[in-house]
């Protein structure tokens, strides 16, 4: 499956830490960062759906590129993990509305997001660097990494609170092979370079 193609990154519990923090981070600041380059409708949502978003209290979010997205993403989060894909929404709906919400109504929004955007980064790339001692999966896979990577965090989150414990040991196994292979492949490869 996709999870354990990620969770092989992420074995040092700073680096993981740093991830629960900074990617739902990233994520929000990617949809401010897309709602600034489009921030106007591109189309107008079904009638049921306006319906329901009108019943919500707040801001509806923008029928932009942003929204386009977050249903992709939804949609392949419920296809992986059908209930944890469905838990995603009220999360991601409200990523979606504040993130909107900060680019297109707050002074200097866009310069908040990029400065937050860009401390995010330097975060992940310390934390795999100083502690993972590993690169990230974005260099292997990068969509993989970017799609993948807010909902491993938020089924870390789902697992911590018990979801699924047949699940979460069947992915902590996975992944744990794939860290020794990758372990052993190292340093295989670290003996070879001192011959």
């Amino acid at each position: 499956t996709e999870f354990p193609k990620y969770g092989e990154y992420h074995a040092n519990k700073v680096n993981v830490a740093i991830h629960m923090l900074f990617v739902p981070t990233i994520l929000w600041c990617t949809l401010g960062l897309v709602t600034w380059l489009t921030p106007h409708a591109l189309f107008a949502y079904p009638a049921p759906i306006a319906t329901l978003l009108a019943s919500i209290p707040g801001p509806a979010p923008l029928a932009n590129a942003t929204a386009l997205v977050m249903l992709g993403f939804i949609a392949f989060y419920v296809i992986l993990e059908p209930l944890a894909g469905l838990l995603t929404v009220p999360i991601i709906y409200s990523f979606l509305v504040t993130s909107q919400q900060v680019v297109l109504e707050a002074p200097n929004g866009i310069q908040i997001v990029l400065g937050v955007f860009v401390f995010a980064w330097i975060a992940q790339f310390i934390g795999h660097g100083v502690f993972e001692k590993r690169a990230p999966a974005l260099l292997d896979n990068l969509v993989q990494a970017l799609v993948m990577a807010p909902f491993f965090v938020f089924l870390e989150v789902l697992f911590a609170c018990g979801y699924r414990p047949d699940l979460h040991r069947v992915l902590r196994n996975e992944i744990g092979v794939r860290i020794l292979a990758y372990r052993h492949a190292q340093k295989h490869k670290t003996a070879k370079t001192a011959e």
